[in-house]
């Protein structure tokens, strides 16, 4: 009976009065004595506590935003705390989910999927405690264990296409705002954040609030596919082109970091998403898209051309000499530890150890920098194994087929606005599979978030009803 009166008293939505002055009061004396004897660290840690406090009782909604805001901030330390603001974020984020999941407000979601990713999880985690530098591998193993987590909050938080739509306008949202902090740096040629000195043809290249241009604009397409999703989905006229126009926005200025595999992809996603979504406006607006890039951007085409046309020149292009030298590390690391690697996140460490003598052409100048491997399967084969490689290409492509299916299914029942949220997810996939050939994409916040998107949406359409055959019939 006193347990059950505790649980109905902590989970009641009712509070008196005199507890809530009794809380406050208690609060603003902690403060106030804890201000006077440490001015510096008390203010700072009790704000921390009222926002933890506030996203605990606000819900995993309110604590996925917060958290994917700072993920465009993921350098960005906390004085006196070992880790990075976007992580606090995302510990918050997933203890606000894990009170719903005791109140019984979400229910954790099954499938061949869920358990293919928690065996994913495992195996890297296992990987990070046998890792070749035991610092760095539990360091990555925190990563893995808050990420997948992040995976199964998103996947239990979706169960309509309503769902899909909030958290989708959160990532467009939150994408904008940082694509128009790199429109600012391209016009004024300042890097506010990162103030990195790296540049194309005598201009800053942009990078918003991320490490490099590169990562800047994966992030940035990434929000494309869901806001043409939106765009494809929303009932309000305004609503929808608002939704496009944001989308095309936040493409323009990935392209303006003059990456070439963003150069590609954009072009590759525009074409995606004029085939796979259902709008009776896609193919006439994106070919109407690229007809005025064609005509109103000469100088920033050409410019793309001249970026275009350094592809295979190994000689002149630093950057792809020295991926090629790191795939032979990298074949290096596999050689001497076929089946289980060097450890998640060690490569930037150990790769000198590894440099093949007289087989590279720029690495054996760099050998007191950390160089990290750019290519996500490169990463996941030298730092993962072949266990490890073999297991992760294997839910990515479970992942894809599952994917496939699940539209064919929407497709023959008609209904448009999960072929559109299916289509969405499958152009993720494939923005994530090319992009791991030139980055290590593997531990990025939204390759977690996509997972989750996906691993949600196998339970928006029941599985195909197999007829059985009658007697005698094959």
């Amino acid at each position: 009976m006193l347990r059950k009166r505790l649980k109905q008293y902590l989970f009641s939505t009712s509070v008196s009065p005199v507890e809530l002055i009794l809380f406050l009061g208690f609060a603003f004396l902690f403060l106030a004595a804890g201000s006077i004897k440490f001015p510096k660290e008390v203010p700072f840690g009790f704000l921390g506590i009222c926002m933890a406090g506030m996203i605990f009782l606000l819900g995993p909604i309110v604590g996925f935003t917060f958290y994917f805001i700072m993920t465009f901030f993921r350098g960005l330390s906390v004085p006196g705390m070992p880790i990075s603001l976007n992580q606090i974020a995302g510990v918050m984020f997933v203890l606000s989910w894990m009170n719903w999941m005791f109140r019984e407000k979400v229910r954790l979601p099954r499938g061949r999927e869920i358990i293919f990713l928690t065996i994913l999880s495992l195996y890297f985690l296992i990987n990070c405690m046998a890792a070749e530098d035991f610092k760095e591998g539990l360091y990555h193993a925190w990563y893995i264990v808050i990420f997948y987590f992040i995976a199964l909050a998103l996947a239990s938080l979706i169960s309509s296409s309503h769902h899909f739509r909030l958290f989708f306008w959160i990532i467009l949202v939150t994408s904008v705002l940082s694509a128009m902090l790199g429109a600012f740096e391209f016009v004024t040629g300042r890097d506010i954040l990162t103030k990195s000195t790296a540049t194309w043809m005598g201009r800053v290249r942009i990078n918003g609030a991320a490490p490099n241009s590169i990562v800047f604009a994966y992030q940035l397409l990434f929000a494309f596919p869901l806001g043409y999703c939106l765009f494809s989905e929303e009932k309000s006229l305004g609503f929808r082109f608002l939704a496009l126009g944001l989308s095309l926005f936040v493409t323009f200025v990935a392209v303006l970091t003059f990456n070439r595999q963003t150069i590609l992809l954009v072009g590759l996603v525009y074409f995606l998403s004029a085939q796979l979504f259902k709008n009776r406006y896609s193919k006439i607006f994106m070919g109407a898209v690229l007809l005025l890039l064609l005509l109103v951007s000469p100088y920033i085409l050409h410019t793309i051309w001249l970026r275009l046309q350094t592809i295979g020149r190994f000689k002149e292009d630093k950057s792809l000499t020295m991926r090629m030298d790191g795939l032979k590390v990298g074949r290096e690391m596999i050689r001497k530890h076929p089946f289980m690697g060097v450890g998640l996140g060690c490569y930037h460490i150990m790769w000198w150890k590894y440099l093949p003598t007289g087989k590279t052409k720029t690495l054996q100048f760099l050998k007191v920098t950390p160089r990290y491997p750019d290519m996500g399967y490169n990463q996941l084969m030298s730092e993962g194994g072949l266990i490890g490689f073999g297991i992760a290409i294997s839910f990515f492509v479970l992942l894809l087929d599952s994917l496939w299916k699940k539209r064919k299914q929407a497709l023959a029942l008609a209904d448009r606005g999960l072929v559109n949220i299916y289509s969405a997810l499958l152009i993720l996939m494939v923005i994530f599979l090319l992009s791991s050939l030139i980055q290590d994409t593997f531990l990025y916040v939204r390759t977690w978030t996509m997972f989750g998107f996906i691993l949600g949406s196998m339970k928006l359409l029941p599985k195909p009803f197999k007829s059985q055959s009658s007697p005698g019939r094959e």
